[in-house]
This record gives structure tokens, C-alpha cells and sequence, in this order.
């Protein structure tokens, strides 16, 4: 705890805001990748292959700009490789901490983009006032698609997008923004629409885009499933794909005699990969 209370100060110290809790999340990851490198390792690598697989399929001659969505800790993303293919790779999160700003100095041709990829945490949970909305749509502000949509128009060329594993953790904080009265069915509908949004962003994208992201979760005891919980809230991806298991939180991280894993999907290019 310690440790991690020092690298949140650190970064804090640098300067990174953390208004939605995006920087303490990634010091939680921070820790518990730590406690299991190990496990992780397989899971983490898988994810930079398949990224760096889909990249290297742009031509060369239409490798100008990458974007990484929610690159958080670089635990996923190939970024050196990244660097080496393109002219220059745009990460694109809520916070980042120190390590990542200087590694992207010292590439050169790395940006730092803090954004919030679902457009609407700073609209919630006020725009709620009156009726509650039946989709996020009508809470205002740019959909998920002309989210996306937008922030590639002001990237010139992009050429290659690698959502990474940020699928099912897009609606988690504003899942939190919104009143705790909520109807738990409203709140899982408006979920559901950022899921959706993200997914036919990345297909309109004018360019490959990769995706990983889990969509399940199972807790075992000794080998059994105890529970299996739907990380996508009921959105079917629709696409074709490599799927594989990562052993999230060992026996002991969440509870004791629970292991939890997780399904993964990795999608080289969506365009390309609806089943």
C-alpha cells in the first residue's frame, strides 16, 4: 500500500489531475501486475502481438500516425515497435503516470492525449437531472461514434488504431458518476450504449483498428466455476477473432480460495472481422 501510495503522490507531484479516478486505477494495476507478472505475463503478450501483427499489415507507405485507445500503463502496447513503424503514435487516456510521459519523450514521436474516450464523465451525473434518460444519447454531448469520429479528424493520417483492453472498462466510471437510486436496468442499458459506441467507432474508422478486450469473467474454486459474469453487459461483439484465457486475480488476490480469469477477444482488424 505504501508503494502504491507513493506512486499516485509521484504523479500527482507531475502534475496528472485525476477527477474520475482513471490514475488511481492505474496504480492499482500497477500493484497488482507486480504481485502477478507471472500469470499475467502470457495474457500481456498475447495482446502485444496480435497489436503489433495488425500493425505491421499497413503498408508502408500509410504507416503516418497510431493511435493507442486507453494505453494506460504500456503493459499491452508494443510501444517501441509502435515508435519504429510509425511516424508517430498518439496515446490516448485519462491519466498517465510519470514513467509513461518520459518513455514517450524519449521515443520522440510519442504523444500523450488525455481525453475521455466516452465524452460524457464530465456530464454525468448532473445532465441526469429530470427524467432519467433512456439512452446516453439523449444525456448530450457527442456520441461514442462521433467521439471517436472526431478525435481521428484531428489526427492527420491516421493509419492504424489499437483499442487496448478497454472495451468493458469504458462504462465502469460512469457507472459510478451516476445517481446510486438508479434503476440497476437503466444503468445497465446505458452501459450497453457505451459498449456499442465504442465498438461502431472503431468500425467506422477509416483505418485498421485493432481490438482486445475480455468479455467474460469466471471465478473457480478448485477448477469449478463458482460464478461468470458478462464484462460487456449483454453487447454481442459480432466479430471473428482469436480468444484466449488470462489469469487475472490468483487464489488469494480477491478471495481467498477464488481464482479469476477472464476470456479475452483479440480482433486484428474490426473492419475486417464481423463474424
Amino acid at each position: 500500500m505504501l508503494a502504491e501510495a507513493v506512486k499516485y503522490a509521484a504523479a500527482r507531484l507531475h502534475g496528472q489531475g485525476d477527477p474520475h479516478g482513471h490514475l488511481a486505477q492505474q496504480v492499482a494495476i500497477w500493484a497488482r501486475h507486480k504481485r502477478h507478472r507471472a500469470a499475467w505475463e502470457p495474457h500481456l503478450a498475447r495482446c502485444k502481438a496480435l497489436a503489433l501483427a495488425s500493425a505491421r499489415t499497413c503498408p508502408e507507405d500509410a504507416r503516418r500516425t497510431a493511435l493507442v485507445l486507453g494505453s494506460g500503463l504500456l503493459l499491452d502496447v508494443p510501444l517501441d515497435e509502435l515508435s519504429a513503424l510509425f511516424q508517430t503514435v498518439v496515446l490516448a487516456d485519462m491519466a498517465f503516470v510519470p514513467e509513461v510521459r518520459a518513455k514517450a519523450a524519449r521515443l520522440g514521436n510519442v504523444e500523450t492525449l488525455e481525453i475521455d474516450l466516452t465524452g460524457r464523465l464530465d456530464r454525468l451525473p448532473g445532465a441526469l437531472a429530470g427524467p432519467l434518460p433512456i439512452t446516453l444519447t439523449e444525456v448530450g454531448g457527442p456520441t461514442g461514434l462521433a467521439g471517436l469520429a472526431g478525435l481521428a479528424a484531428t489526427l492527420p493520417g491516421l493509419d492504424f488504431a489499437y483499442s487496448a483492453n478497454l472495451l468493458s472498462q469504458l462504462p465502469l466510471f460512469a457507472l459510478d458518476a451516476l445517481p446510486p437510486d438508479m434503476e440497476q436496468e437503466r444503468q445497465e442499458e446505458l452501459a450497453a450504449e457505451l459498449v456499442r459506441q465504442h465498438l461502431e467507432g472503431l468500425k467506422a474508422l477509416g483505418c485498421p483498428a485493432c481490438l482486445v478486450t475480455d468479455v467474460t469473467e469466471r471465478g473457480l474454486r478448485q477448477g469449478a466455476v463458482d460464478y461468470e459474469a458478462d464484462l460487456l453487459f449483454g453487447v454481442e461483439p459480432g466479430l471473428a477473432g482469436e480468444t484466449w484465457v488470462w489469469d487475472m486475480a490468483p487464489d488469494g488476490e480477491a478471495v481467498r480460495g477464488l481464482d479469476v480469469e477472464r476470456v479475452v477477444l483479440g480482433v486484428s482488424n474490426v473492419r475486417a472481422a464481423t463474424a
